[in-house]
């Protein structure tokens, strides 16, 4: 038979319901649903009340025929962003920082939830800055959220010199690398372009723990050569005296107009 709560029990008294929600949610009381992050390895408890009414997702996943039953697998999330999301649903609140925002963002999108996919999107847009803009690109190509790439493509080509010679820039993989070489909006000289390429390639080879030759440099940029626009590019005739390695085999390779002066 239950008993009734003691006073220090109690924790409804003089809450708002966004309180006694996240109390619900926390304390693990009366849940009704189990969820297996991280591969399986960690539990998480809920109630599917809750759920169904924050998320059409959820509601077609627990109601109906086709409901499913016992616990609920959730194999591409952590704990940490899985844990975020549905204190959102029952509290309406969220802290963000750099490295949660996009990760909340994709299952957000995922669950339907329209209005915490919003809030990211304005904190990330927030956020954005020249110095970090290279950050926010991997992290909207590694969760496929392409209006958010769009939106730093843009800040990129109003900053284009900062981020072509940021340390951030040599970070990114081929993928985001193309995507900003292949801009037709870039407004910034062609041979600050190669010079980023080259540098990147270089930076690549050595994650990859390859030798730094123009073999393996022309190997790792792959599709990222053939952005870079040969026939405008324009550089010192001492280039040539001065640096004779890949550097200018490429070059010559890409049948370039050399400045003389």
């Amino acid at each position: 038979m239950a008993t009734a709560q003691t006073q220090e029990q109690i924790w409804q008294s003089d809450k708002s319901l966004a309180e006694c929600l996240g109390h619900l949610f926390t304390s693990g009381i009366a849940c009704d649903v189990t969820f297996l992050v991280e591969e399986g390895k960690s539990k998480i408890s809920a109630h599917k009340t809750i759920l169904i009414n924050r998320s059409p997702v959820f509601y077609a996943m627990f109601e109906g025929d086709l409901a499913e039953k016992g616990e609920i697998v959730i194999p591409d999330v952590t704990r940490e962003i899985f844990t975020l999301f549905l204190r959102y649903l029952y509290t309406d609140t969220i802290e963000f920082s750099d490295t949660v925002a996009m990760p909340v963002l994709s299952v957000a999108r995922k669950y339907m939830v329209d209005h915490l996919v919003t809030k990211c999107q304005t904190f990330i847009k927030k956020s954005i800055t020249p110095e970090n803009v290279c950050f926010w690109l991997e992290q909207s190509h590694l969760h496929t959220e392409e209006s958010m790439m769009e939106e730093c493509l843009r800040m990129i080509n109003k900053t284009p010199e900062v981020v072509l010679k940021s340390k951030s820039f040599l970070d990114l993989c081929g993928a985001c690398v193309k995507r900003i070489t292949e801009s037709d909006n870039l407004n910034v000289d062609e041979r600050m372009v190669y010079e980023a390429v080259i540098r990147w390639g270089e930076a690549e080879c050595e994650r990859q723990g390859l030798e730094l030759t123009d073999s393996n440099v022309r190997k790792v940029l792959g599709d990222v050569f053939y952005t870079i626009r040969f026939p405008v590019l324009v550089l010192p005739a001492r280039l040539a005296v001065v640096h004779m390695n890949y550097k200018d085999r490429f070059l010559q390779h890409g049948t370039i107009v050399i400045n003389a002066t």
